[in-house]
């Protein structure tokens, strides 16, 4: 029902192969701020937690969208010296306390009535339940957690996607989030992988979305293509996950270019070129400016760097595609 498409995959990496990537983007102030190590792996622990389902969050007035608030709020709490980065402290907090400083923290105007940043209780659940553990077994200490695994995602039951399953904002089985937090880790320096052959790739809504359309993932039976084309609910996205993950080790190995890197294309792209609008139809970008532009070089933008192979350009039957909408937290 759901395959891979090899020939396409590899007309797609023969243009990854060109990609250049702005040095810049790695020195944003959310991975290159003054900060100790184990400062550094709480923003991105807590933050990679309780992201998921961000659709509804926005931050009007100064054009923050989803991560890019997820960031830009996490940074605010470390500037204010706030709380809710403690695990120790907030370890003893009510969930109403906690919910409350979400609220705020994810408000345009400061004020909780305002927060733009839905799922509250469920975000909140997931913070204390981290925060709770983590006092209890590490000293408050994200540091303390993470060097328990010795750097490596497999290790006879302690490595980090064993360990850090063991929490429900963590529990996907195909470690979406845990993937997501080494990326920040090993961009931001704070982090070593020791076995990145064993690394899933992160794989969100966004990158689905540009994979069908492109035409790296064939859905072949047609009462699902209209499924995906009407934004109707589902109660599983497998397998169209588990084959968009499949593609992505394809394109990993025919481009050369790291797993992790690949999401610096892939999801910039969909949040941005190709969403319910497509840059390949409308010359313009659904995001400006155009997240893709900040991560990697471009002369132009007028024209999707997959415009000349995608097959959702010729054909409105890929384009109008959608990735799978399920109600989950694993992304």
């Amino acid at each position: 029902m759901v395959t891979v498409n090899i020939d396409q995959i590899n007309l797609i990496a023969g243009i990854l192969k060109t990609v250049q990537f702005r040095q810049d983007f790695l020195k944003r102030e959310f991975l290159s701020f003054d900060g100790d190590r184990e400062t550094k792996l709480r923003l991105y622990f807590l933050s990679a937690a309780i992201c998921h389902q961000t659709r509804t969050l926005v931050h009007p007035d100064k054009n923050l969208w989803g991560w890019e608030y997820m960031e830009y709020g996490f940074l605010q709490l470390l500037k204010q010296r706030n709380p809710l980065l403690n695990p120790g402290y907030l370890s003893i907090c009510s969930n109403q306390d906690v919910a409350e400083m979400l609220r705020q923290t994810f408000s345009p105007d400061g004020d909780p009535k305002n927060c733009t940043l839905d799922r509250i209780e469920e975000r909140t659940f997931m913070l204390l339940e981290i925060c709770r553990i983590v006092k209890a077994h590490y000293k408050s200490r994200i540091s303390n957690l993470i060097d328990e695994t010795e750097g490596r995602l497999i290790h006879g039951g302690k490595g980090l996607y064993e360990s850090l399953a063991r929490f429900t904002a963590f529990s996907d089985p195909q470690k979406k989030k845990i993937t997501f937090f080494l990326k920040l880790a090993r961009d931001a320096g704070v982090i070593n992988i020791k076995d990145p052959q064993n690394l899933i790739p992160i794989m969100d809504y966004h990158m689905q979305r540009v994979l069908l359309r492109t035409g790296c993932v064939e859905v072949e039976d047609q009462k699902l293509k209209n499924v995906l084309a009407s934004k109707s609910k589902l109660s599983s996205d497998e397998p169209i996950r588990g084959k968009c993950i499949e593609a992505f080790r394809v394109l990993s190995k025919q481009s050369g270019l790291d797993i992790l890197v690949l999401n610096d294309i892939f999801w910039p792209l969909g949040r941005s070129c190709c969403n319910d609008t497509t840059l390949c139809t409308g010359q313009q970008c659904s995001k400006k400016p155009c997240t893709l532009t900040q991560m990697i070089e471009l002369e132009e933008h007028n024209r999707c760097i997959f415009q000349e192979v995608c097959q959702g350009v010729k054909d409105e039957s890929y384009r109008s595609l959608f990735e799978p909408m399920v109600d989950t937290h694993y992304y």
